[in-house]
C-alpha cells in the first residue's frame, strides 16, 4: 500500500534510488495505491557515481526533485493469490513508466509478480525476475 508521502524505492537501471510518492493517480478519491497502479513520484536520491556516466540530457531528466509517474511493482501488504497463497514484499518498490505505463528503462531489478506482466507486458518483457 502506497499513499502520499510514502517513500519507495526505484529498482530499474536510471540512476535514481529512492522516491517520495506525491499523488496517486485514479478516481477522484482514491488515495492508496497498491500493486499495479500509477503514481506520480519525487526523486530524493539518486546514484551518483552511475549519474556521472550518463549523457548530459539524461543527467538533466534524472536529477532530484524531478517529477516522475511510477508503476507500483512491490509492497508491503499481503496479496493473494488464486491458488490462495499470499504473497508480501519487504519493501515498497516501483518502476518508472511513461504516460503509457511503458517502463523509461530496458532493465528491472529484483522479483516481479506474475499477475502484474500479464497485466502490464511491457513491464514482463524488462523483468528478469518473474514469480
Amino acid at each position: 500500500m502506497v499513499q502520499s508521502g510514502t517513500i519507495v524505492r526505484i529498482i530499474d537501471k536510471t540512476t535514481t534510488v529512492l522516491g517520495r510518492c506525491i499523488k496517486v493517480f485514479g478516481p477522484a478519491k482514491k488515495r492508496l495505491a497498491f500493486l499495479g497502479d500509477v503514481v506520480l513520484l519525487s526523486v530524493i536520491w539518486i546514484n551518483v557515481k552511475k549519474a556521472s556516466r550518463l549523457k548530459p540530457r539524461l543527467r538533466k531528466r534524472f536529477a532530484l526533485s524531478t517529477l516522475h509517474r511510477a508503476l507500483v511493482v512491490r509492497a508491503r501488504v499481503n496479496v493473494s493469490r488464486l491458488t490462495g497463497v499470499f504473497v508480501r514484499f519487504d519493501d515498497n518498490a516501483v518502476v518508472l513508466v511513461n504516460r503509457k505505463v511503458v517502463p523509461v528503462s530496458n532493465r528491472v531489478y529484483g522479483p516481479v509478480l506474475k499477475e502484474l506482466c500479464m497485466k502490464w507486458p511491457s513491464l514482463g518483457c524488462v523483468s528478469r525476475c518473474i514469480i
